[in-house]
């Protein structure tokens, strides 16, 4: 068994010839070679469930059988095991992998007869072999190919960079130079992800936030590391949709995920380092203004306009003015596909994988990790009664303030919710929660009279319309009262345990 540690980065094809000539490179000969592969399973995915890929490759004369299990990705560096077993003829034998988590699904002994090819990989592999100090070796690899299943086929254009020897430290120091010379953009997409997409006739679906779970043993530095990586785990879950798709909802959770990544470099700015948290929180935010911007039009056009138009009622202005919204929407969302294209995107995620990376790295901590949380909790929440009181009455700078405020404690608390007792947080989050959407449907209504000039419409229908907004971005008083009073009565679930 290895430890296999490499890091994935997305090249765009035309690219190729610049890559080959960088000077990064010029140390080592390129090698070339044909590798196909078939990756088999289950019709019921058995293997792949259990965190799995199974696969028989051929490079050259070889056969070579292999497992790869788990698969921890984090800014494009993919941490997996693996075992492999060359051989001259083309045959999976599954005793070979007796001693591996394979032999340990279900009614493992009659796998064999269960298995089917579930996708095909072809490619065309440069690799380059670099020692660029001593004890540092490690193999880049430029594959070029498709991924085909089902008779429906993907292509493939990516970089890989193994960590042979050394750590993996050098990897991304390479990335990094190679970044100066190609559009490169690390990727937490596989070929078996996309192999097992294909085998499913699956679409690409969006990704929402997953489960956070630290340890109170932990050290505040280390959860900062955990918290961040989930954050970018979700937006680069959702960069390919919002290249491909049409679908908002891409948008929508890409957006939420810079704004969790954002936060977390915030609360953890002290163990992080005030300097470092807060230039990428900022290369951050150049990301986040692109896709807001794309959010605006899409809640716009999907939700506020048409409840606009209804109240207005005049159906022909309403359709010329849906084929204004749709042509800023696609402009958006360009602007977004170029921004998620960038080196300075692309350079911002390599250096937070690679911090993510350095675990064990940091000054010792005199604090714990429940007192960090607590206290950065309490502080949020005392934060939010103050600058909300009198909601109601608040102008508008300072009724966003408190929606500020109130996002800010939502992803704290979701990001640090696991060291409390779960029914102290359930109910906390909530009344929490009633708040957010209270406000967000109002920030709603004073971001579309934002818009509402990009339309160009007749001044009658722009001066019905700023009322119209107007009347919702003021909210309900009565129900803000009761959901700050209700947030004030709600559990301290940070002073508990």
């Amino acid at each position: 068994m290895a430890t296999e540690a490499e890091l994935k980065l997305r090249l765009a094809p035309g690219d190729h010839a610049a890559l080959a000539r960088s000077a990064a490179l010029a140390a080592a000969r390129p090698r070339r070679q044909r590798l196909a592969s078939i990756y088999f399973d289950t019709p019921g995915e058995e293997i792949v469930k259990a965190g799995m890929v199974l696969r028989l490759r051929r490079a050259g004369r070889r056969w070579i059988p292999g497992l790869k299990a788990g698969n921890a990705a984090s800014g494009g560096l993919h941490v997996r095991k693996e075992w492999e077993y060359p051989r001259r003829d083309a045959v999976l034998d599954l005793s070979r992998f007796a001693d591996t988590p394979l032999a340990e699904l279900k009614d493992a002994k009659g796998l064999h007869g269960r298995l089917v090819p579930a996708f095909r990989v072809d490619m065309e592999r440069t690799t380059w072999l670099l020692e660029p100090v001593p004890g540092v070796r490690l193999e880049v690899a430029l594959d070029m190919g498709t991924v085909e299943s089902n008779g429906r086929r993907d292509q493939v254009s990516e970089l890989e960079i193994e960590c042979l020897e050394g750590g993996v430290d050098p990897a991304f120091e390479l990335a990094l130079r190679l970044l100066d010379d190609a559009a490169l953009h690390p990727s937490s997409v596989t070929k078996a992800e996309r192999g097992y997409r294909l085998f499913r006739r699956a679409r690409l679906e969006p990704a929402k936030a997953g489960t956070i779970d630290l340890e109170d043993g932990l050290t505040p530095a280390v959860a900062a590391r955990h918290v961040v990586a989930a954050g970018l785990a979700q937006l680069q879950a959702n960069e390919e949709g919002v290249l491909r798709s049409t679908d908002p909802e891409f948008v929508h959770q890409a957006r939420i995920a810079l704004r969790r990544a954002r936060s977390a470099l915030r609360m953890f700015r002290g163990p992080i380092g005030e300097a470092q948290a807060r230039a990428w929180r900022d290369a951050l935010g150049e990301i986040a203004q692109a896709l807001g911007l794309a959010r605006d039009w899409d809640v716009f056009a999907t939700e506020t306009f048409p409840q606009l138009a209804a109240a207005h009622g005049d159906p022909v202005l309403a359709k010329q003015l849906a084929a204004t919204i749709a042509r800023e929407r696609r402009a958006a969302r360009a602007t977004a596909r170029e921004a998620l294209a960038t080196k300075g995107y692309a350079r911002t995620l390599l250096e937070l994988a690679r911090w993510i990376a350095g675990a064990g790295t940091d000054a010792i901590s005199l604090e714990s990790l429940h007192d960090f949380a607590a206290a950065t909790l309490r502080k949020r929440h005392k934060r939010l009664l103050r600058d909300a009181a009198d909601l109601p009455s608040l102008a508008p700078a300072e009724r966003h303030r408190v929606r500020i405020d109130t996002k800010r404690l939502r992803y704290g608390t979701d990001a640090l919710q696991s060291l409390f007792k779960h029914k102290r947080v359930r109910e906390y989050r909530k009344a929490l929660e009633g708040l957010q959407d209270a406000l967000g449907a109002a920030n709603d209504a004073s971001t579309a009279a934002m818009l509402l000039p990009r339309l160009q419409a007749p001044e009658e229908f722009c001066a019905f319309a700023r009322g119209w907004l107007a009347a919702r971005a003021r909210g309900d008083p009565a129900l803000l009262e009761k959901l700050i009073a209700g947030l004030g009565d709600a559990p301290r679930f940070w002073d508990h345990g």
